[in-house]
């Protein structure tokens, strides 16, 4: 989740990055520093706020998940943005309404999030797949998140991040399947998800 790379890996799109949010596990109470470093990337909303010039939130977290700034309790850090990176849709699943909530529940715990992680995801992007009828989802892969990065300290052992790129079909087509790899959690683990709707 961190690093300098340089990033060519762009297009003349822009996609909105929709909620993407992270949770924070240590392993005892530590101070953390995430700094965002992103590429060919506009932020445009973030949660809790963070000073501008540095890009980066310095908070407080807990084994339970529980951040803080000051006196402040959140359960995770939030961002959007535009981003005129490209986007990988030539692996994934062709997913109908009526099947997206089965979907989501078997995919979302196979890439590593947790229960209460899962249902932030779902019942955010649920109604979405529902609206849809019939939908392309592609999990990003590392080609998105080398443009999309965080340098954390101290260095978490684990980092699962879990990016969709959910596109509306007018009926099914046919796609190489995904094959999905898990994560598993040992020591100070960071975790993050997000999406976008492709047009």
């Amino acid at each position: 989740m961190g690093g300098n790379n340089s990033c060519s890996y762009q297009n003349n799109n822009q996609d909105q990055l929709k909620k993407p949010i992270i949770y924070l596990y240590p392993e005892e109470n530590i101070e953390v520093e995430i700094k965002l470093n992103f590429k060919n990337t506009d932020l445009v909303c973030i949660y809790p706020k963070f000073n501008a010039s540095e890009n980066t939130w310095k908070v407080k977290a807990s084994p339970s998940g529980e951040i803080s700034i000051g006196e402040k309790k959140y359960p995770y850090l939030f961002w959007e943005a535009h981003s005129y990176n490209k986007k990988d849709l030539t692996k994934g699943f062709i997913v109908k309404a009526e099947d997206a909530e089965k979907f989501l529940e078997e995919k979302l715990k196979i890439c590593g999030l947790n229960e209460k992680e899962s249902c932030d995801f779902i019942t955010f992007w649920l109604p979405v797949f529902i609206k849809n009828k019939i939908s392309l989802c592609s999990f990003q892969t590392k080609e998105f998140f080398d443009c999309i990065q965080y340098n954390i300290s101290p260095k978490p052992k684990s980092c699962i991040r879990v990016f969709c790129f959910i596109k509306k079909l007018d009926k099914e087509i046919k796609i190489e399947e995904q094959e999905l790899k898990e994560i598993k959690r040992e020591g100070f683990t960071v975790v993050e998800w997000g999406g976008s709707e492709v047009k």
